[in-house]
């Protein structure tokens, strides 16, 4: 499901990136964007083994933060938060788009703390052990503000079917494991609400979008499937430190190149520069 959905949500930022730069650097607008984008993955991915508990909890509170930011701009939710203080919609935002963080934070901390433990470099234990600890503070703290911005926001719209989505993805956190929530609420929403306001601002058809997409995920399944058999050839007969290893760079990894993704977006609404990007991507390149 993340190779189908989940990369071609972040791997089309390149469209974004030159939607915002072409017109002030022309053709040298890549010049710019890649660098840019590249360092900052490289910066989180440092940070990660020389500040574990300060970049996991940034990196909670940042993916919340745009998971809101995302829902804020789907239909008629948008009504609502345009009448919000800054400050409140953005509260609101990492409030109600971390749900699916915060709930297995309070309700299933064990899991969440052997889950970090696999993935945070160092000593692992004593920092899952840090990072549970602060984030079901902030959960306890956001819980109760989502329920709140949820009540404003059905109040306001009761004809929005997407405001059940926060409640819904917090029975789901609740129910079942967080590898399990997680991905369905990335895959069958997240990424599909990106996605789909992606076209939108892009201005091509489906059919257009589809074809542009479809080698993306095609790459990231053959990706995954390559990946897989090595990572089963490589650690057969190997320690579990080699183990932990793979799986630490692989987590570490993704967040890396999540963070300039989020940013990015953020900077492109931020703008407003909603036009559809002309004379490109017609014929879905």
């Amino acid at each position: 499901m993340v190779a189908i959905v989940g990369v071609p949500h972040g791997g089309l930022d390149h469209w974004t990136g030159r939607r915002l730069l072409e017109s002030r650097f022309e053709g040298r607008w890549w010049m710019m964007f890649f660098p840019g984008y590249l360092s900052i993955s490289a910066i989180v991915a440092f940070s990660w083994v020389f500040f574990p508990v300060a970049t996991v909890i940034g990196f909670f509170l940042v993916s919340a933060w745009h998971f809101g930011r995302e829902d804020q701009y789907s239909s008629m939710s948008h009504n609502l938060t345009s009448r919000f203080t800054t400050g409140t919609k953005h509260l609101s935002a990492i409030a109600l788009g971390g749900l699916v963080i915060w709930i297995p934070a309070i309700l299933r901390p064990d899991e969440m703390e052997l889950l970090l433990r696999i993935i945070v470099p160092g000593d692992s234990e004593t920092q899952a052990e840090q990072i549970v600890f602060i984030t079901s503070w902030i959960a306890m703290v956001m819980c109760p503000l989502g329920g709140l911005f949820f009540c404003m926001r059905l109040i306001d719209q009761r004809r929005d079917w997407n405001a059940w989505v926060a409640p819904a993805t917090a029975v789901l956190a609740a129910t079942t494991p967080i590898l399990v929530s997680f991905t369905a609420f990335f895959c069958l929403w997240h990424s599909i609400l990106g996605l789909s306001r992606l076209r939108t601002q892009e201005g091509i058809t489906g059919v257009a979008f589809l074809r542009s997409v479809l080698p993306l995920s095609v790459l990231a399944v053959c990706g995954v499937a390559i990946s897989g058999w090595w990572f089963i050839a490589a650690t057969e007969g190997s320690s579990i430190d080699t183990v932990l290893a793979s799986l630490q760079t692989l987590f570490i990894g993704l967040s890396a190149i999540a963070v300039p993704h989020l940013l990015l977006h953020e900077w492109s609404d931020s703008t407003g520069l909603k036009t559809p990007y002309q004379g490109i991507y017609c014929d879905g390149s």
